[in-house]
């Protein structure tokens, strides 16, 4: 009987280690589909040029008993190779089911912008290795790379000029993009009225748009400042808006049939509701300086010899030309642009403009030369600019002067770039 119990006992071990072996062999040589899943876990979109990295989080939907390589890949970066990186092939560890996915984005200038519009790279999975199984991606993650606001990136003919001003020494690529700036002006208080009266400093921070200028050749590296040029936007619009619609006393007096005529049938043209825009600040104003042109000794040419408007000029001639030796400040004004339609073909609307009425802010901003003292007061400054590619530092010192300053301001423009 112990004889028979024994055969029993021995065979049941034998059946049970049988079983749990196939039990074994089946999840080691499962055949089936295997899916994977991104799980983003913080950016999935950046703009341009800012250091990002994107992160993701694989998982399989089954573990093995030995590792899975997983291979990414970018749909549509192909022309774009310098836009995303990703880090390596993702590998999952055996008797695991979660990896991690990493593309990166490097910081880089402006200069090497490549996208003119906003674009999405979907994540696809390209190949894989580790097991037999078929492997799918189930999820749809795509990157949104979205386009530097307000620049426009250089094409390849001005790529190859700056690369060219590199072999004489300029390198202007630290200077193009969104600069951070900050700008002292300080007034002499010598003005004709408030608030010119008040000997003061301002100060601004904000940023510039710089990118390579339109008539740079070989021969000329020349940058252009498409907005907020010298960081004196704000400032110059203060002069402007105290010159014209805030100067209740001399221009802008409704009620006073004896102040600036010429302005009131100005204003009646544009209409109520543009005067009431204007009054609320409800217009852009933007401030463009063309032609800087950078020199092998780190200076900058910025300061032309009759290279400017001064507040005499007509702008409704076309004809017009530059006597004044100011830097060359150009404007971007809506109101100006609706007052020059209407005045086209109006001859007494026109003479009203060149004689008080303009809302052109040159009109009111750029008086006397700065190449030399044209005051006689106290603030006036010799032009000074230089560019330091090794601190990543660019200044300019300068003179403006308006209508009714009584003096030059001193401006001190101080670019320090992220690149």
């Amino acid at each position: 009987m112990k004889i028979i119990q024994s055969i029993l006992y021995t065979l049941l071990g034998v059946m049970l280690i049988t079983s749990c072996n196939s039990d074994d062999d089946g999840a080691a040589q499962f055949n089936g589909d295997v899916s994977v899943t991104l799980i983003n876990k913080g950016n999935s979109s950046a703009t341009e040029g800012e250091a990002t990295d994107f992160i993701y989080d694989v998982i399989l939907s089954k573990s093995f008993d030995s590792a899975v390589t997983l291979n990414f890949s970018l749909e549509d970066i192909s022309g774009y190779s310098s836009l995303l990186a990703i880090d390596a092939p993702v590998i999952i560890k055996k008797n695991t089911t979660k990896g991690v996915l990493k593309i990166t984005m490097p910081a880089k200038p402006d200069s090497e912008n490549l996208l003119s519009e906003d674009k999405n790279f979907p994540i696809q999975l390209t190949s894989y290795s580790g097991i037999d199984n078929k492997i799918t991606l189930s999820s749809n993650e795509a990157i949104a790379i979205k386009v530097e606001a307000d620049f426009t990136p250089l094409t390849q003919e001005q790529k190859d000029l700056l690369e060219y001003y590199k072999t004489k020494g300029i390198d202007l690529t630290p200077w193009i993009g969104k600069i951070p700036v900050e700008v002292t002006v300080q007034t002499d208080g010598n003005g004709s009225f408030s608030p010119f009266d008040q000997a003061t400093t301002k100060t601004y921070t904000g940023t510039t748009f710089i990118t390579l200028s339109e008539s740079a050749t070989k021969e000329k590296p020349l940058l252009v400042m498409t907005n907020n040029a010298f960081g004196l936007s704000e400032y110059l619009q203060y002069v402007f808006r105290n010159e014209t619609i805030n100067n209740t006393g001399f221009w802008y007096a409704p009620n006073d049939d004896n102040v600036n005529p010429a302005a009131k049938e100005v204003l009646k043209a544009i209409g109520n509701q543009s005067e009431t825009k204007w009054l609320n600040k409800e217009y852009s104003f933007n401030v463009i300086v063309d032609n800087l042109e950078f020199k092998e000794d780190n200076t900058i040419h910025f300061v032309q010899e009759n290279g400017a408007h001064d507040i005499y000029t007509n702008f409704l001639d076309d004809q017009r030309v530059k006597g004044l030796s100011a830097v060359d400040f150009q404007y971007e004004f809506p109101l100006w642009d609706e007052l020059e339609k209407l005045a086209k073909g109006n001859i007494e609307l026109t003479n009203h403009i060149i004689s008080g009425g303009s809302l052109h802010p040159n009109n009111y901003i750029g008086y006397s030369t700065i190449l030399e003292d044209d005051w006689y007061e106290t603030n006036w400054v010799t032009p000074t600019s230089s560019y330091d590619n090794t601190d990543k530092v660019m200044q300019f010192t300068f003179n403006i002067d308006h209508a009714n300053s009584g003096d030059y301001d001193i401006v001190k423009v101080t670019y320090t770039s992220p690149y």
